[in-house]
């Protein structure tokens, strides 16, 4: 049987990835937060507003995670919900002025990750290495 770390050395860079982003969030205000509320925030970020189903399916969680995150964030004063006009079954989310302000620094948080990341890195290594995690994402 052959011997092959590639999936240990894939949790260490995710553990090691995630212990970096808390740091970081730390540094702007978030401490206490967990990179899944990030990747909240940076999805409103993108979509300004998005219905909770569709944070869901985005940020790859169940809907009960995404409520939890968003129901933390809120204490917080990043977000907001609000019902939809249209289906008030639908929970509709947003930044607030707290949560906008902290755009600048997660763009520099994540500029300086893919900074580490890919130090040593040749853009087509990037590229291969980026093609072979897609089919092993897919593998499973």
């Amino acid at each position: 049987m052959q011997i092959d770390n590639t999936i240990f050395l894939m949790g260490r860079i995710s553990e090691k990835s995630n212990r970096y982003l808390t740091q970081e969030m730390g540094k702007i205000g978030l401490a206490g937060l967990a990179p899944s509320h990030g990747d909240v925030i940076a999805n409103l970020f993108k979509y300004q507003e998005i219905s909770m189903s569709q944070l869901s399916s985005a940020i790859f969680r169940d809907p009960s995670t995404v409520t939890a995150l968003v129901n933390k964030l809120k204490q917080r004063g990043f977000v907001q919900t609000r019902k939809d006009e249209e289906d008030s079954r639908v929970t509709i989310v947003s930044l607030t002025d707290s949560g906008k302000a902290l755009e600048p620094h997660f763009q520099a948080i994540s500029r300086d990750l893919y900074d580490i990341e890919y130090q040593g890195v040749t853009d087509e290594e990037r590229k291969t290495l980026q093609c072979l995690l897609a089919k092993i994402n897919s593998n499973f």
